[in-house]
């Protein structure tokens, strides 16, 4: 690994961790965050496909078709305007860091952190008629720790299983305060500590009925979880420091779901050589936790529902030749999605997301090596805030994501021969 390949690391981890976005302040947040930067450039779909030199953060059969081991690791930056308002933000932060390497000549292995959830967002409700504000603000993550293999069969690699095993650890810092004009009621604080920890296994399998058609399939069931949750309520009774009142409640959740299990299919097809098309679909099973789900102190008339994703990718992969112009070595990749998100209005409309994709996978050092971007944009619609006798506040949010990876392949496991 020569010295710019080092520097290059070294500057992905040199990032701060951090998100933003306003439908990111309920429950668990941003979701879905779990994919490679190639897999993102198709549209966030990666059920059935992934190249030898990407590893594949959604279904662990596709771990069987790692062809070098490596390192890959990735950052993420991220623009988003609330349309109407002017109100922008942004942030760059760190997105996940995976080692693998291959096992025998018809498998691979994997581990490493990636996020699964994410949030950081606030928002400010004036009520004049009531003499009423409400700010309210969530800051936090959740993390997965995974160690993954697959393995294919066949001279073709016609089928391949997979399994992982993923812990989750992670929390989140809620704070709403209450503030009254008035001198009829006590301004109030009421700030959260919210712990979870948790096991994911996963398995997977791909399936290639006809030699351009892969079919896959991955199931996530998510076991042996628990949550922690340090409530502080605070208060400053008519106004005079003295009679300061603080309370601080503590209640733990054992043997608790604390996040959802985890359904996906897909298909990939090439219908010419290195043309590739994508159809994703994705449903993290959020109702399964509606009755548990008791960490939402913003948004009291909201439902819980299963967050459903649906992308359609496409990828062009580059020809690595030395002998051809370089240009043609480019892997070019597109692709749309649609998104109903878990937190819903009280009419059980979600929160919905449109998004668009592209991205571009460059090679380096003798096409060992490859640095992908993937561009999204996304348009988030849905309500905000609602609650008895004050009008639905409906919310139009634009985000743009710029993600980077790199992904450097070195011969630390000499496990395929040449003739193999």
């Amino acid at each position: 690994m020569n010295k710019k390949t080092l520097l290059l690391i070294t500057l992905l981890l040199s990032f701060s961790f951090s998100f933003a976005g306003v439908f990111e302040l309920y429950g668990l947040g941003k979701i879905g965050l779990n994919y490679s930067v190639s897999s993102m450039g198709r549209a966030k779909s990666s059920s059935a496909y992934s190249d030898t030199l990407t590893v594949n953060l959604q279904n662990p059969a596709n771990l069987a078709y790692i062809q070098k081991a490596g390192i890959e690791m990735a950052v993420n930056s991220n623009h988003n305007a609330i349309a109407g308002t002017g109100n922008t933000d942004n942030y760059t932060g760190f997105s996940y860091g995976m080692i693998k390497f291959p096992l025998s000549n018809k498998g691979g292995f994997t581990l490493g952190l990636s996020p699964l959830t994410s949030s950081h967002a606030s928002y400010q409700i004036v009520d004049e008629i009531n003499e009423y504000n409400e700010t309210a603000t969530s800051v936090g993550n959740i993390y997965s720790a995974t160690i993954g293999a697959g393995y294919s069969f066949f001279k073709h690699g016609e089928l391949a299983i997979g399994a992982s095993a993923d812990f989750l650890i992670g929390g989140y810092n809620i704070v709403k305060e209450m503030d009254f004009t008035s001198n009829l009621y006590s301004d109030v604080i009421i700030e959260t500590d919210e712990g979870f920890t948790g096991w994911k296994f996963t398995g997977g399998i791909t399936v290639k009925p006809i030699k351009n058609l892969t079919l896959g399939a991955a199931y996530s069931y998510v076991s042996n979880s628990s949550r922690r949750q340090i409530t502080n309520y605070m208060t400053n009774r008519s106004n005079n420091s003295s009679y300061f009142y603080s309370h601080i409640d503590t209640v733990e959740y054992s043997n608790t779901a604390v996040f959802p299990n985890r359904f996906s299919l897909g298909l990939a097809y090439m219908p010419i050589p290195r043309y590739i098309f994508t159809l994703d679909w994705m449903q993290y099973q959020f109702d399964d936790l509606a009755s548990d789900y008791s960490f939402n102190p913003f948004y009291e008339e909201s439902q819980i529902l299963p967050f459903n994703h649906y992308g359609l990718g496409f990828e062009k992969q580059g020809q690595l030749n030395e002998y051809l112009p370089y240009f043609q070595s480019l892997t070019y990749r597109g692709g749309v999605f649609y998104e109903e998100q878990y937190m819903a209005n009280s009419q059980g409309t979600p929160v919905k997301t449109y998004g668009l994709t592209l991205g571009l996978g460059v090679p380096f050092t003798k096409y060992q090596n490859r640095v992908d971007a993937a561009f999204m944009v996304e348009y988030n619609t849905g309500t905000i805030y609602e609650q008895s006798g004050i009008p639905a506040i409906n919310i139009n949010e634009f985000v743009y994501s710029l993600n980077l990876s790199i992904t450097i392949a070195e011969n630390w496991f000499n496990t395929r021969g040449k003739y193999r």
